[in-house]
């Protein structure tokens, strides 16, 4: 009996374990392994410490990270100094390691004091690719054949060698060494790198800092909250201010289209947001100035969510201090507060409907008419036009009365005030709390 019982644990094990196979299998693929590794790094970190080590790393960095992504290639991951990525075709692995010789010598030449010297080793095999790693026999290959260089070489596999034109590259057979664990052999060739095409003429070195995934993400959602705090502004203060200025309302060739809140609004930010995250996701720099505003606006909108939300809870005199108004605005603004209402051309409901109108819409008063019982708002529809929209249909057999519009002036008052007070502070606190990253 207990052994019915195991079968069945068994059976499924052999099940999942069959499953993991097939999917090792599938994502088994020929690639192109490069590594990178700094001479001497490590007296270096000994005789100059830490911090000038890390800067080191950080200059090696800004020269290889953006000659790889030139490449195709893919950034697997930075052990200390070393750097491994993964290539799909072995030609752009190749211009790739003689732009970053050519990178670094050029900064030798630039700057006296940058002595830094990499040897790089490339190799080309089945690997099992993955989402954020490569695995395998070409990886430990590449890796060795970089050992055993010293600063200034590219080694190259045969592997590699033999799907490359060597005369066009400059590839010379240096040799072959036994590789622990392998019965053959491994024929290596050098690369006489000097003597190449200038690779690193279509690589772009910018002041610009290195974005991460992680960095992305955060970005990503700064960028979201300042979309929407944007938007915030313009419903709850620009329109107003925009709209009560006859100088301003005049540039404007639709003043009801500043004004009305379209239900087209929402997808346009949605729509921002998906291109902020298609942006972010395919760049891997950006200027720090552009990193210092998304921070800042993101701070701009903490300072001022959380003065607004903090007096909304005032009572007493407290409320009345910060309900009390500093300016209002000159003209009456019509609030439309039923869907679907008709702004007719005269002040009838027999007349030509000019539009039809949502409520959130806002329309700006040019005069008030009371016929027979019926209170009539003349509003401004466009340049020199204006059409008539009733406040309250009046009540009929059987269907109560029906309020289609409010009239009322904007008044900004020292709740306003003080969360915008907060706002900036916020925003000078996420411009200058920004931090360099580095490389």
């Amino acid at each position: 009996m207990p052994a019915k019982k195991n079968k069945k644990p068994q059976s499924e094990a052999r099940s999942f374990l069959h499953g993991l196979v097939r999917q090792i299998k599938r994502s088994r693929k020929p690639v192109t392994i490069l590594f990178t590794d700094v001479e001497g790094s490590t007296s270096y970190w000994d005789r100059h410490g830490d911090i000038k080590g890390r800067l080191m790393i950080d200059q090696h960095n800004r020269v290889v990270f953006p000659v790889i992504r030139n490449y195709k290639g893919r950034i697997i991951k930075t052990i200390g100094d070393a750097v491994m990525a993964s290539f799909r075709d072995p030609e752009n692995a190749m211009k790739a390691a003689i732009a970053i010789q050519q990178g670094l010598e050029q900064k030798r030449k630039e700057d006296r004091s940058f002595r830094m010297h990499v040897r790089i080793g490339v190799h080309t095999g089945q690997a099992i690719v993955e989402r954020s790693d490569v695995y395998g026999d070409a990886v430990n290959v590449a890796a060795r054949i970089e050992s055993r260089g010293k600063g200034g070489d590219i080694l190259v596999s045969h592997g590699t060698a033999s799907q490359l034109n060597k005369v066009a590259y400059h590839l010379k057979k240096k040799g072959s060494f036994s590789l622990k664990g392998k019965k053959n052999p491994l024929t290596i060739y050098q690369c006489n790198w000097q003597d190449s095409a200038k690779f690193v003429d279509t690589v772009q070195f910018t002041s610009f800092l290195p974005f991460a995934t992680q960095q992305k993400a955060e970005l990503l959602m700064h960028t979201a909250v300042t979309i929407g705090l944007l938007y915030f502004i313009y419903i709850k203060y620009l329109r107003y201010v925009v709209a009560d200025s006859e100088r301003l309302l005049f540039l404007t060739l639709d003043p009801a289209t500043l004004l009305n809140v379209h239900p087209i609004a929402p997808v346009v930010l949605i729509l921002a947001v998906a291109l902020a995250i298609q942006f972010f996701g395919s760049i891997h720099t950006i200027p720090g100035w552009v990193v210092r505003l998304v921070k800042g606006g993101f701070g701009f909108a903490i300072g001022f969510a959380a003065l607004y939300l903090l007096m909304m809870t005032f009572s007493g005199s407290l409320e009345q201090e910060v309900r009390r108004v500093i300016s209002r605005s000159d003209h009456l603004f019509v609030e439309v507060v039923s869907n679907n209402t008709a702004v007719y051309a005269r002040p009838n409901s027999d007349a030509d409907v000019l539009r039809y109108t949502d409520s959130g819409n806002l329309l700006l008063l040019a005069d008030v008419k009371h016929i027979k019982g019926i209170t009539w708002n003349k509003v401004f529809v466009g340049s020199g036009r204006h059409g008539w929209v009733e406040r309250v249909l009046p009540p009929r057999i059987g269907v109560p009365e029906k309020r289609l519009t409010l009239a009322y002036k904007y008044y900004f008052r020292y709740q306003d005030l003080y969360a915008l007070i907060g706002g900036l502070l916020g925003f000078l606190w996420g411009y200058l709390n920004f931090r360099v990253r580095p490389f």
